[in-house]
């Protein structure tokens, strides 16, 4: 009590400070963090010059143990205190990217920029945040030098032979050279002529045609690459739009623009998954830039993913200087290429992952469908996923697999079947552990066969397991769930031939069958209570004056009606002892 009453100011202050702080961290470690704030922005009014270091040494602390959430609370409170620290505004920035909030990190990373307007690590962490790439720091434009010396777009691959314009540049130099011996050869023959008759003059002028001839008889031309691209097209009609693509690719390539969009018009954009790239880089080279690039984000709009697209936005505005557009393209761009081993097309990146299965290396094959599955999920790739899991011995993943199969083609007979073999292989292991009188590891695998499949077979064999491992609760609830299976499709097959008769049926009324009409409907009746198989009965008997059948149907209906009202009250009693006994064991 005395040391209370002569504490001095300050040591009172200290002790309030220690209290808050105190205060703080045990919030904090509850993970309660806005109430941890409030505790330190009470601590920084008492005294900051105190409290500022503290926090700092708990800030790291926090941060060297993983515990990003709580560097992150303490480091807002601090940079109340300091808002012009632009380098912990950028840290900050950093922490909260990696915690997946990207808006607050975006935030931070501007509150650095606006302190320092020239602070490359918040520059580019802005860029990479805006990408959703994780990548920081100094290692965000280390990842984007690979572009610096791209003077040109990155263009796609040709279709068809790998090394397509040397070989029509080899084809086209052989023509052209007989073109022009035997052109040489018509005007030497020409020129001497003219030297007979003396016309000199006109002699020298055949002279100037054969030596510009020769100068010109080993050169190939872009225009006559397209034109052997036309030649080809005109040949191969079958083909014919893979050979304007490949013109087109080429005209972008040499930027004969006109040529690339008027070529460009003849084709389908959903044919040829770049296509749309050259039309925007082919409007970018003409000077349209503001349409290409409109056309370039319409593009990343339908997939984010795509390499070719973002690489080009990217190179597109740093044309423009556009110098912070540029790099959250590129970095993205690089993230990306990272992922596929530096492969730009998904279908390259599949083709690659083919031949990787092909060649058995699984684990770099489903690396590479793993991947592409995430930006191109089609059943085909998930069926491969899944059939590598298998081939390895992964059955959880591979049954997940499949799923997602099945969820893209919910008619996948492979699907089924694959989903139906790894049920078998489950059950298989359960049957030799039956057999040994091992039923707790038997049941093990039993439920993991009923985690892909619930087949009556294999619930009804379940149950066995668990009566015999004395666990009646079990027993008795995969019998019900047995039974409930076989009644359904029971009342599945009762169905199918309830619609087979109810066919059957209308095709008696149209003829005017009656007599045979009553007779299908009345076994329509027995199967179902329903009430418009009843009103065709009654207008049938109505129409033929049977009025005995009538009223016998109207009371065997009252009947049926009731006793059916009586069936569903006593599953919703049964339904309902059964909650009870759950809820009260």
């Amino acid at each position: 009590m005395l040391k209370g009453l002569f504490q001095s100011k300050e040591d009172k202050i200290r002790a309030k400070i220690d209290e808050h702080l105190g205060e703080g961290m045990k919030l904090m470690s509850e993970k309660f963090y806005n109430g941890a704030m409030i505790e330190f922005d009470k601590a920084m009014e008492l005294d900051p010059e105190i409290v500022y270091p503290k926090l700092v040494e708990e800030l790291s602390n926090a941060a060297a143990s993983g515990d990003l959430q709580s560097a992150l609370s303490i480091g807002l409170n601090l940079i109340k205190e300091k808002n012009e620290d632009f380098e912990l505004a950028n840290k900050l920035g950093n922490y909260a990217r990696e915690l997946g909030d990207y808006k607050q990190a975006e935030g931070l990373y501007k509150t650095a920029l606006k302190v320092k307007r020239g602070y490359q690590k918040a520059f580019y962490n802005l860029a990479a945040s805006q990408a959703r790439v994780n990548i920081y720091d100094d290692a965000v434009p280390s990842a984007i030098s690979k572009f610096e010396k791209a003077e040109n777009y990155v263009l796609p691959e040709y279709l068809g032979e790998e090394k397509l314009i040397d070989t029509l540049t080899e084809k086209v130099g052989k023509e052209k050279k007989e073109s022009v011996k035997e052109k040489l050869q018509e005007l030497t023959v020409e020129r001497d002529r003219m030297v007979e008759e003396g016309s000199s003059v006109e002699a020298k002028g055949i002279d100037l045609e054969i030596k510009k001839l020769k100068e010109n008889a080993d050169k190939v031309l872009p225009e006559d690459i397209l034109g052997e691209f036309d030649k080809m097209a005109g040949e191969d009609s079958e083909n014919a739009d893979d050979h304007l693509y490949n013109k087109v690719l080429f005209a972008v390539k040499n930027k004969m623009t006109t040529v690339a969009l008027e070529t460009i018009g003849k084709l389908s954009v959903k044919d040829y998954e770049t296509l749309g790239l050259l039309h925007a880089i082919a409007l970018e080279q003409k000077g349209k830039r503001e349409e290409a690039i409109s056309r370039m984000i319409k593009l990343l709009g339908k997939n984010e993913f795509n390499r070719y697209n973002n690489v080009n936005l990217g190179l597109m505005y740093r044309r423009l200087n556009k110098t912070f557009l540029a790099t959250k393209y590129l970095i993205k761009t690089a993230a990306l290429l990272d992922k596929s081993n530096g492969i730009y097309s998904m279908k390259e990146l599949v083709k690659e992952a083919d031949e990787c299965y092909e060649t058995g290396n699984l684990k770099k094959a489903l690396n590479y469908y793993t991947i592409a599955v995430t930006e191109i999920p089609t059943p085909r790739i998930w069926d491969q996923i899944g059939t590598i899991y298998i081939e390895r011995k992964k059955y959880d993943e591979a049954v997940e697999a499949f799923r997602r199969l099945k969820e893209l083609d919910p008619n996948s007979e492979i699907g089924d079947s694959k989903l139906m073999e790894i049920h078998n292989y489950y059950v298989e292991k359960a049957d030799v552990l039956m057999d040994e009188r091992k039923f707790k590891p038997a049941a093990d695998y039993l439920h993991k066969a009923l985690g892909v499949l619930r087949l009556p077979d294999t619930l009804k064999k379940a149950a066995s397991v668990y009566k015999q491992l004395n666990v009646p609760e079990k027993e008795k609830e995969l019998l019900k769930e047995y039974q409930a299976l076989l009644d359904a499709e029971k009342e599945k097959e009762q169905e199918e031939k309830r619609q087979t008769l109810i066919l059957q049926g209308k095709q008696e009324l149209a003829k005017k069958n009656y007599l045979k009409a009553i007779e299908i409907y009345e076994s329509i009746l027995r199967m179902k209570v329903d009430r418009k198989i009843f009103l065709q009965l009654a207008a049938l008997y109505k129409g033929l004056k049977k009025m005995d059948n009538l009223n016998d149907l109207e009371r065997r209906w009252e009947k049926m009606v009731a006793h059916e009202e009586k069936m569903k009250q006593f599953e919703k009693d049964e339904a309902r002892k059964e909650q009870a006994e759950q809820d009260d064991p």
